[in-house]
Order: structure tokens, then C-alpha cells, then sequence
């Protein structure tokens, strides 16, 4: 089982959240998606910050050794490089079968990062504010609240130029093109699948999340298993 954020989170409204929440989840999240060794700790001014995220990458990357290393997509991360540190990162089954749009989505690749996430939040579960570390889990705890087990974002795979005026979309403001959450894959394949075939663009995939406390966890499953070229050196 993944190892959880160990610093709390205080339930009462307005209260500060504490950096160090922040600081492990980042820790976290940059330990599982960069093997073979545990990633250095970023310079910055808050040493609070920097102890829990030395913490959290310490977790993460032996979490990566022992459930599986994930890619850090959207996050400008590398495919997993798992030299020395385990066995391969490949794409596994979706387990997606029985839906009219299934065989287009037979393969998955495990990620983590926070950016997605927050993109499904906004338009999941609206008023929610993501962010502090604290994305995943108020993604889960919606998913919990309203009886659903997966959530479906249809996404481009390769950046286009990004808009000069920021939008506040995490996703459009780094060049990605994303469709509408759904919740089933049936609902979300056509965007993904017209994404690919009318407007003549390659790569694009269903971002599949299932809540899973706290982390930032979810699948990419690629159109006909197609990836850009040069996320797979």
C-alpha cells in the first residue's frame, strides 16, 4: 500500500494549512516518477517546506520500488528510467472491456502529478479549491461523497503553444487541450477519439482517475496505444 501524507490537515474552515502538507505531497510525487535514485531536494526558502518534501521523496521512491514507478506527464517529467531500481515501466492492460469504445483504449500507462487533478476537480466538484497538497484528496473525498469510483478526461498527449493570456486552466496554460469529465469511458471516448481523427492531431488519451486518498494518482490511456515518439526514448 502507498505511504500517506503524515502531516494533518486541519479540518476547520479558513484555518492555514500547514507547508509541510504541500512540501511532502510534491516530495511524493517527483520520489515515484524518477527512479533510479531518490530525486535532490529543491532550494528554496522555506526549510519547513524542504525538510517534509525530503520526506516525501524518500517515501515516494521507495514506494516506486515496491508498487510501481509512475510518469510524470504533464508535470515535464521523463518516462521512468528504471535502471537499477526495479523492474521495467511499461504499459499495462486498462482492464477496459465490455464498452462500445473499449478497444480503442487497451493500453495504460500508470502517472501521478497534481496539474490534471486539478483540472478534474474544478469541473467535478466546483467551488472546490485544489492546491496545497491538498488536490487529491478533496478529488477523493468528492468521488466519495457522490458515489463514483472512476473519473474520465479526455487530453491531448503533445503540447501545442500555449495561450499568452493565462486562462487559469493548469492544462490550457501549459499548451494541452483537454475535453469534458465524464464518468464512464464510453461518455468520454468520442472527444478524445475526434480529438485524433477530425482535427488530424496524433496523440491524444483518456486520463483515468480512481480516488486514492490522498495521492496524485491516475492512468493515461492513449488512442490505439499511440504516445509522441519522444516520450518513449
Amino acid at each position: 500500500m502507498p505511504q500517506h501524507n503524515p502531516y494533518p490537515v486541519p479540518e476547520e474552515p479558513g484555518v492555514f494549512i500547514p507547508v509541510e502538507v504541500k512540501g511532502w505531497q510534491d516530495g511524493y510525487d517527483a520520489g515515484i516518477s524518477s527512479p533510479p535514485n531518490t530525486p535532490p531536494t529543491p532550494s528554496v526558502r522555506n526549510p519547513d517546506y524542504m525538510d517534509a518534501w525530503e520526506e516525501g521523496a524518500a517515501s515516494g521512491h521507495a514506494d516506486g520500488r515496491t508498487e510501481g514507478w509512475r510518469w510524470a506527464y504533464f508535470g515535464g517529467g521523463s518516462r521512468p528510467d528504471p535502471r537499477g531500481a526495479g523492474g521495467p515501466y511499461e504499459p499495462q492492460n486498462s482492464g477496459e472491456g465490455g464498452q462500445e469504445h473499449s478497444e480503442v483504449f487497451t493500453q495504460s500507462w500508470p502517472c501521478v502529478g497534481e496539474r490534471p487533478l486539478l483540472v478534474v476537480l474544478a469541473r467535478f466538484a466546483p467551488g472546490q479549491r485544489g492546491g496545497d497538497g491538498l488536490t487529491g484528496r478533496l478529488l477523493a473525498r468528492a468521488c466519495t461523497d457522490k458515489g463514483v469510483t472512476r473519473l474520465y478526461l479526455p487530453v491531448s498527449l503533445h503540447p501545442s503553444e500555449a495561450p499568452q493570456d493565462r486562462t487559469g486552466d493548469p492544462l490550457t496554460d501549459a499548451g494541452y487541450w483537454h475535453g469534458t469529465v465524464q464518468e464512464s469511458l464510453d461518455e468520454a471516448a468520442p472527444e478524445a477519439i475526434e480529438h485524433v481523427t477530425v482535427r488530424v492531431v496524433r496523440f491524444a488519451a483518456l486520463l483515468r482517475y480512481e480516488p486514492t486518498a490522498e495521492h496524485d494518482f491516475f492512468d493515461l490511456l492513449p488512442v490505439n496505444g499511440q504516445l509522441p515518439s519522444n516520450r518513449l526514448s
